[in-house]
Order: C-alpha cells, then sequence, then structure tokens
C-alpha cells in the first residue's frame, strides 16, 4: 500500500510538461496550464500482464477487440482506494514496475476521459502522488483544448543571427523555459516569409516530446514579450537530423 501524499517541487523535470506540472506545485495558480497541457501531452501507464498490449516481450502493435476490456496497473492506497497510476513520462513507469514492463503512451484527453470514473495516482515515488478523484478528473476534462494560434505560411528564409541584433529578452525567455535533458537542443533563427512579407522569429526545437505541448509551453514562455509587426514561430521536430541555423540556445 502507498500514500498519495502531495508531490514535492523538484529541479530535476524530466520534460516540458513536468516543469509546467512543477510550477504549478509551486504556484496553485499556475496548474490550470499544467492541466490543459497534460490533456495535449502524451501520459504513460502499464497495462496489467493479462490484460491486452501488457505481455512482456511482446513488442506488435495492438488493437482492442470487442468485448476486451484494457486493465491497467496501480496501487492500493492506504485508505484502501484502489488506484491506477499514470506517468508524465516512461522513465518514471520503469523505475516504478521494471525496465520490463510494457508501457502504453496515450494522448492524456483520451486516456483520462477513459479513466474518469476512477482514482488516478499520478507519477507515485516513495509514497507520494498527486491524486486525482473522478470529480477532479471531470473537471480537468472540461478544458478546452489549446489551439494554436495562426502562424504565417509559405515559403520561409532562415537567416544566422548576428550578436549585435540577439533579442536578449526572446533569447532569455527561451532559454529559460527548456533544458537538457526536456529537449535536446533549440535554434532560433531571424525568419522571413518573402510570400507575404512578414519578418520574425523561428525557434527550431528538436524533441521527442509532443509538438502541441512543446509549443505551448513557447507560447507561455514569451507571454507578455512585444513583437511588434514581427512574429515568432515554433517547428517541433524529432531529435537529429541537420543542425538548425541561428543561435543554439540549447
Amino acid at each position: 500500500m502507498t500514500d498519495a501524499q502531495p508531490l514535492v517541487f523538484t529541479d530535476n523535470p524530466m520534460n516540458p510538461l513536468e516543469e509546467a506540472l512543477y510550477e504549478g506545485l509551486a504556484d496553485a495558480s499556475r496548474m490550470g496550464m499544467f492541466e490543459r497541457l497534460m490533456l495535449e501531452a502524451d501520459l504513460y501507464a502499464v497495462p496489467e500482464p493479462d490484460s491486452p498490449g501488457g505481455t512482456p516481450g511482446d513488442d506488435e502493435a495492438k488493437v482492442l477487440r470487442q468485448g476486451e476490456q484494457l486493465i491497467l496497473r496501480g496501487v492500493v492506497l492506504n485508505d484502501g482506494t484502489n488506484s491506477v497510476t499514470l506517468f508524465t513520462d516512461p522513465r518514471r513507469a520503469t523505475t516504478m514496475f521494471g525496465e520490463d514492463a510494457r508501457i502504453l503512451a496515450m494522448q492524456g484527453r483520451a486516456l483520462l476521459d477513459m479513466l474518469k470514473d476512477a482514482v488516478v495516482l499520478l507519477n507515485p515515488d516513495g509514497g507520494t502522488g498527486l491524486r486525482m478523484n473522478p470529480d477532479q478528473i471531470k473537471a480537468v476534462l472540461e478544458h478546452e483544448p489549446i489551439r494554436p494560434p495562426v502562424r504565417p505560411s509559405g515559403r520561409v528564409e532562415l537567416h544566422t543571427v548576428e550578436p549585435a541584433n540577439e533579442p536578449l529578452m526572446l533569447t532569455e525567455a527561451l532559454r529559460a523555459a527548456f533544458k537538457p535533458p526536456m529537449i535536446e537542443s533549440l535554434w532560433l533563427a531571424r525568419a522571413i516569409w518573402p510570400d507575404i512579407g512578414q519578418i520574425g522569429w523561428l525557434a527550431d526545437i528538436r524533441s521527442d516530446q509532443p509538438a502541441d505541448a512543446t509549443k505551448a509551453l513557447v507560447e507561455r514562455a514569451v507571454r507578455g514579450l512585444q513583437f511588434g509587426n514581427e512574429t515568432l514561430d515554433v517547428s517541433v521536430s524529432k531529435p537529429g537530423g541537420e543542425p538548425g541555423v541561428g543561435l543554439k540556445l540549447v
């Protein structure tokens, strides 16, 4: 059995979603942003061995057939409540259930909707975890989806940024918001969209995290900065590939 003691603030988040979680734990007024990001990002669960997709060593894709039920692993709380354990990073799941555990990744909104009548324990570790009761889960599900702002479209030209022209407030905000291992790398380039006569900046982020959640974190990081007639566009792609253009911030 385990308690559902409150999670504590840590300076070692494993991804951008956890950065938002710990900010929300430190300042309750920011928890709503984490909840919205959690609905867009992937959450991770471990199926029971006899549940579809739960057999260790079986890496084939699984489709639930009619009548099949997905059963997720959890813990019994000290008050006798059965809970389902969810994680904000797959490494936390293997720490708890072992390296051989099969891990299910699912968009947070879909997974929480499936579990809206259950008690969820998020990131249990050392007797602590964030407990979410059914009424809390249903309240979180009422958040509207994050809708990314309209971005420039069409052909874009990227240019290096001269030190004298570095947008210091923008680069400081991005450096503060994104650090390894949350992302692999981040470049900021001067951007021109010649077909529509638009100028601005392009943040090129390399990360395995969901693009929508990462872009939403960029929006939060630069909130309040003034761009005038310029714009900031964000590209999120998988790690690796050719180096980016411009200033390497991470």
